[in-house]
């Protein structure tokens, strides 16, 4: 999905013009998809890096009557087999994840492993506080359901509010530090 998206976004553009080095961005081949990569990044140097793009239909941020701007995060990818979410997968080789709201155009960006330090410490706390989501991934031709999956909308500002108290430093490291 987050490939078809490039008509209502320019996807490309948002990489290449707020990630710092970067060149130029590229669709990824579907399987690389399967391992967590919609985008490549190609970087000064020649290094590319990994994104996945998250695609929401809706932005309720700009939606009375709760206005909520959130982040969907998957606590289960398949929660039958308990296979854990995306959110929560160290062997995940993205670099970024981008979500992207097809009916505002807004988008956010969160470095993935500053996201899954952060995820991992909160997800319980989070899915006592806020929504919890399942959807079903259904076969095309026979709609018989395949797997459901599951996740937690966090605000955008409890993410980010968690990320700054992991790695905004310590404000006694200054007094605390040998010289």
């Amino acid at each position: 999905m987050s490939q078809g998206v490039q008509v209502e976004f320019d996807i490309k553009k948002i990489l290449v013009r707020n990630i710092p080095g970067a060149l130029d961005a590229y669709t990824a081949h579907q399987q690389n998809d399967r391992n967590g990569t919609d985008w490549w990044v190609e970087m000064v140097g020649g290094r590319f890096l990994s994104v996945d793009c998250k695609v929401r239909e809706e932005d309720y941020a700009h939606k009375p009557p709760k206005y909520e701007d959130d982040l969907a995060l998957e606590t289960w990818s398949v929660i039958e087999e308990r296979v854990p979410g995306w959110t929560l997968d160290k062997g995940k080789r993205s670099e970024y994840i981008l979500w992207v709201w097809k009916d505002s155009g807004r988008w956010v960006m969160i470095p993935f492993p500053m996201l899954l330090k952060a995820f991992r410490g909160r997800k319980d706390r989070w899915v006592q506080l806020y929504k919890v989501g399942r959807q079903e991934t259904t076969d095309g031709n026979t709609g018989q359901v395949l797997w459901r999956s599951e996740c937690v909308f966090v605000p955008r500002k409890a993410v980010w509010a968690e990320i700054l108290r992991i790695y905004g430093g310590s404000p006694n490291y200054a007094t605390k530090a040998k010289v």
